[in-house]
């Protein structure tokens, strides 16, 4: 009986034992996890990253833009290629532009931890093209890395990425971005102020006494590397009843040696022949240029919700491109007239111009060349849905009057493609420019738009008359021969269809 006894208790505990061992290979219900937590500490869009405490939001824009008399990437067709005018020059340009955003943030004892990124893709005239527009971290103040530069003023509505046909006058590094490093301290009742300094951002250094430097489409520069970043201060408030920002951008010049003697220059001896542009021949001194803008945006409510009026006025000596976005050359040729002239033809006609920083002589120090630009913009809601905007704007690139008395431009060995430059005038190559436009922009549900913009481009050229004679074809399709230089204007429209959120407007 005992050892029944012990047979069957064995039994039941092994029976146990194995019924243990297989209920461990059997699987186990877990417990609910909330795989998506809403984080709500930074906006709406925010959520938990599971398993920490970051909060991160993702961003997509996609817009597909059509343009008129410009190239895919929106630049009116006033200088370059397209400017020729002719059957050689694309009349309509395409675009189609994917970005996609990563927002990331932390708290930390010393404030929000972020970092940013904007992650692009573009399809200009069957050109595919990546990118990295926005790449920065910012913490305690600091931000590092690739991101819009505080210096840029505010009142330009190019905050959406929507006002790209503004884009053509006010410098600005909203569209790709600019490396850059900054501390900002919060002022508080929305006022900032930040210092900072950027990666440079040049027109070119001109040489006036090198042969072949100039082109219609752009100047060779004779820029020294870069030495150091461009430093910048800019304030800025946000309020309720609109925004205001002012700031002041260095940059600084500094140009490779003496090469060449034409218009006049003292060189030391031992720079000649093959030595022409060594560390022999010398250097003009270097000299620090500026830019200073202004902005101011006011909030219209009593007219409608979400109307207002911005103005930008800057200017600058020897850093033209932080004033000015169109400032390496303006060509833009007749609409109707071939160009070819005969003994008894009508000359051909374009306004030019020549960009730079600077300009220097063999021997002679760097004057520098005077920016500025000023604009103004008025955006109505008719409805929650749709918006017009207008908006004109003007700007200027100056010579100083050493340049301009000294008629080095018209020496035709400084250009490329010239036989002979008929003075007339003071033979100034500065130019002026000028945008009078408008647009409509319909919104038919959260993150979708539509556009239509159009606008007026007049390049005023700063040459006084004078008559190029082109021993070869000047751009695209024009033929050689005599031409006259005037004021020229285009026409130039886009159509944009844009869907968005999260993050990045587009551009």
């Amino acid at each position: 009986m005992k050892l029944v006894k012990s047979v069957l208790l064995g039994s039941a505990a092994g029976l146990v034992a194995v019924a243990g061992a297989q209920a461990a290979d059997l699987p186990v219900k877990a417990k609910p996890v909330e795989y998506v937590k809403i984080c709500n500490l930074y906006g709406d869009g925010f959520f938990y990253v599971p398993g920490t405490d970051t909060c991160i939001r993702l961003g997509l824009n996609v817009q597909f833009d059509i343009y008129f008399n410009a190239t895919g990437g929106g630049h009116p067709n006033y200088d370059q290629a397209p400017a020729s005018m002719d059957r050689t020059s694309n009349l309509v340009g395409t675009k189609t532009r994917s970005d996609f955003a990563f927002d990331s943030r932390t708290q930390t004892q010393y404030g929000t931890l972020r970092t940013y990124q904007v992650w692009r893709l573009d399809n200009v005239d069957t050109v595919v093209t990546p990118a990295l527009v926005r790449g920065f971290i910012q913490w305690a103040g600091f931000t590092f890395g690739h991101t819009k530069s505080f210096f840029d003023p505010i009142g330009t509505f190019n905050d959406f990425g929507a006002r790209f046909q503004e884009g053509s006058l006010y410098a600005s590094t909203g569209g790709g971005g600019t490396n850059s490093l900054a501390y900002t301290w919060d002022l508080s009742n929305g006022m900032t102020l930040a210092v900072g300094a950027d990666e440079r951002k040049n027109s070119p250094i001109i040489n006036l006494s090198k042969a072949g430097q100039l082109n219609i489409t752009g100047a060779t520069t004779s820029r020294a590397g870069q030495l150091w970043y461009d430093p910048y201060v800019a304030f800025q408030i946000r309020q309720a009843w609109g925004g205001f920002s002012a700031s002041v951008h260095g940059n600084y010049n500094s140009a490779t040696y003496y090469d060449g003697v034409l218009n006049g220059g003292v060189l030391p001896g031992a720079c000649a022949g093959a030595n022409l542009g060594s560390s022999v021949c010398g250097h003009p001194g270097d000299k620090m240029g500026f830019a200073a803008a202004l902005g101011i945006e006011i909030a219209l409510p009593f007219i409608a919700q979400g109307d207002r009026i911005g103005g930008v006025f800057s200017y600058g000596v020897g850093a033209s491109r932080y004033v000015m976005a169109n400032t390496v050359a303006a060509n833009l040729f007749d609409l109707s007239n071939n160009g070819l002239a005969g003994a008894a033809a009508i000359p051909g006609t374009f306004a030019t111009g020549v960009g730079s920083d600077a300009v220097f002589v063999s021997g002679g120090q760097l004057q520098l060349t005077t920016t500025w630009a000023v604009g103004v913009s008025y955006e109505h809601w008719w409805t929650p849905q749709l918006s017009t905007l207008i908006y004109a704007g003007t700007g200027r690139h100056q010579y100083n009057s050493t340049v301009v008395d000294s008629g080095a431009f018209c020496n035709a060995a400084l250009w490329n493609n010239v036989a002979a430059i008929t003075r007339v005038g003071s033979c100034d190559p500065g130019f002026k420019y000028s945008e009078f436009g408008g647009g409509i922009d319909w919104y038919p549900v959260t993150g979708l738009r539509f556009a239509l913009h159009g606008k007026y481009v007049l390049v005023g050229t700063g040459f006084d008359g004078e008559t190029f004679n082109f021993n070869a074809k000047p751009l695209g399709g024009r033929p050689a021969g005599t031409y006259l230089t005037r004021d020229e204007g285009i026409f130039t429209a886009v159509f944009r269809a844009q869907r968005y959120f999260g993050g990045p407007g587009g551009g």
